[in-house]
């Protein structure tokens, strides 16, 4: 399954800007609280302008929220995005010295940080081997395992967030997460998924219609 998915990724996955190698862990942060509940393809070009605009945590923090709401107006929920962005690089400035903190734990604690965006974070902006687990991901590894529907919030679920790590390739997380990430968002839609263009459709058991025990079987494959 790893190996299939980087090699389709590898060709198919998508590009956006928050991927390239020069990324600033600042940059990583701002587009995660962004891209909550929006689409990357939404996310992108507004980032690009506020990143521009705004281009480290005393910026952000000293910006005007009225400027911020109508800069941010185009992704929706914009008074409360804009808060919400002003709150955390306050907290960064008067906190950590404008500086992002590398850990999960520390992440965290930041305002409007949850535990997908601070796991991103650390993967992306730190290299730390960690998985990512949202409503897409989330199904994709309960339809291939024919895993048990998870609780309603998804970071409460850490049954899944423990099989999601070990499932994790080594020395590929930040390529893994993408690559899983760019399959739930374009072939295994909730509905109508695309299986036939599929890359881990052959080891699926949704796609086979039948629970195969794959789970169990590579929990105990993985934790060698």
């Amino acid at each position: 399954m790893r190996r299939a998915l980087l090699e389709w990724a590898n060709v198919q996955g998508r590009q956006f800007f928050w991927r390239e190698p020069t990324i600033t862990p600042f940059e990583v942060l701002v587009t995660e609280i962004l891209l909550a509940k929006t689409q990357a393809d939404v996310v992108a070009p507004v980032a690009v302008t506020l990143l521009e605009r705004y281009r480290d945590p005393a910026a952000l923090a000293g910006a005007k929220l009225r400027d911020l709401q109508q800069l941010l107006y185009p992704l929706g929920l914009h008074r409360k995005r804009a808060r919400h962005l002003k709150a955390c690089a306050r907290v960064l400035v008067e906190h950590h010295e404008g500086v992002v903190p590398e850990t999960i734990e520390q992440l965290i604690e930041l305002p409007f940080v949850g535990r997908y965006a601070a796991s991103a974070i650390a993967c992306v902006a730190f290299g730390k081997q960690v998985p990512v687990l949202d409503a897409n991901v989330s199904r994709i590894y309960q339809r291939v395992f024919s895993l048990a529907p998870p609780p309603p919030r998804l970071a409460n679920a850490h049954d899944l967030w423990a099989f999601a790590g070990r499932v994790l390739p080594r020395g590929n997380a930040k390529e893994f997460n993408w690559a899983i990430l760019d399959l739930g968002g374009t072939i295994c839609a909730a509905r109508s998924p695309a299986c036939a263009r599929c890359p881990i459709a052959p080891m699926c058991d949704f796609q086979a219609d039948r629970p195969s025990g794959r789970a169990q079987r590579a929990l105990r494959q993985v934790s060698r």
